[in-house]
């Protein structure tokens, strides 16, 4: 595909792209402040337009991220189930997950974000049992990585956070119990209320979007794509403008078309992997009503806090024709799944 086709540099590739000339130039992104959330790729791509390299560069590295995320997955699952067959069984699936891997071959920060997501719960994981500070150190960087890959990344970052202080008051350690905790309910505060780094766009909610820049209203409204102030603003809107009601009943059909009706995977139908990841999902459920292993718990809280956060993520949002934005969410699908299917051997072995 790369080599056929190359790399698609349309659609949201030429805001990337328009940001990392700007960069090159020393001048101010485009959409201010909120660029700074795509820095980690923008960089990437500027520095390839500095060099004069190519952009095939980039697909090429995302394809090989996307191997060694495949890889992680693969070693996290062997560690936290010590089963082999499902192990392999999910890192095929991964290679084969076209809604994430079709992303590897478009300048998005997609694909990039989606690997660094499973490359970030794989070494956490890992420094849980050993603490070693070379894992802390590599963690700390890969969070960066996230964090400033796409502005979902605050997602993994809560998740980590929440997990962490289960971890604390599971080990009885109460003052880095409560030191967390502060630490934790203050960068909410501020993550989730700056104008500077709130991702919820008012004019979205306002004009009741389940697709981006598609509104569900009659009523012509202005739209600012990167009009971003904070929750209090979207709050207002919600109770104002809105009503709570309307509010609820938009966001669980952009929960639906999110997790369920997509269509790229309906253009998959001939292709087993598609209806087998969605399958997978009965095996998350069946997942929920049994005690954990003591090395699966943790992972499994993680992939839960993250699903749960994006859930609540898209009611404040909108999604795009392609559903682009539902590659970061598989990772943490699988992890449940695999931890369902393994319960699920046992129980009819």
């Amino acid at each position: 595909m790369l080599f056929t086709f190359g790399i698609r540099t349309d659609g949201e590739a030429e805001k990337i792209i328009e940001n990392a000339n700007r960069l090159i130039n020393g001048r101010e992104f485009f959409n201010g402040i909120f660029g700074y959330f795509y820095f980690a790729y923008t960089f990437l791509v500027a520095l390839c337009i500095k060099l004069s390299v190519n952009l095939v560069f980039v697909a090429t590295l995302q394809i090989a991220f996307s191997f060694l995320a495949a890889v992680c997955l693969y070693k996290l699952l062997l560690d936290i189930l010590h089963n082999n067959r499902i192990a392999f069984l999910f890192f095929i699936a991964y290679l084969l997950c076209y809604p994430v891997q079709k992303w590897n071959f478009f300048l998005y920060t997609e694909s990039m974000h989606t690997s660094f997501l499973v490359i970030g719960i794989y070494l956490f994981n890992k420094w849980l049992n050993d603490k070693k500070v070379i894992r802390l150190a590599a963690l700390g960087f890969v969070l960066l990585l996230i964090l400033f890959s796409r502005p979902v990344g605050v997602i993994f970052l809560l998740s980590l956070f929440i997990v962490l202080l289960f971890w604390l008051y599971q080990n009885n350690r109460k003052i880095h119990f409560y030191v967390l905790t502060g630490i934790s309910l203050a960068s909410v505060i501020v993550i989730l209320n700056s104008p500077l780094t709130a991702y919820v766009n008012p004019d979205s909610i306002r004009r009741m979007e389940i697709i981006c820049q598609v509104p569900e209203t009659n009523e012509p409204m202005v739209y600012r794509e990167y009009n971003r102030q904070g929750l209090n603003e979207a709050f207002r809107v919600i109770k104002e403008e809105v009503g709570l009601g309307n509010f609820f009943r938009n966001g669980f059909k952009k929960l639906g078309y999110f997790f369920w009706d997509v269509p790229e995977l309906l253009q998959l139908a001939a292709q087993p992997v598609a209806d087998l990841l969605y399958c997978f999902l009965s095996f998350c459920i069946d997942r929920f009503f049994f005690k954990a292993n003591k090395s699966y718990y943790y992972v499994r809280l993680f992939a839960l806090f993250y699903l749960s956060f994006t859930s609540v993520g898209i009611f404040f949002t909108c999604d795009e024709w392609s559903n682009r934005f539902i590659g970061p969410a598989f990772p943490f699908i699988m992890i449940l799944a695999a931890g369902g299917l393994m319960h699920v051997q046992k129980r009819f072995s």
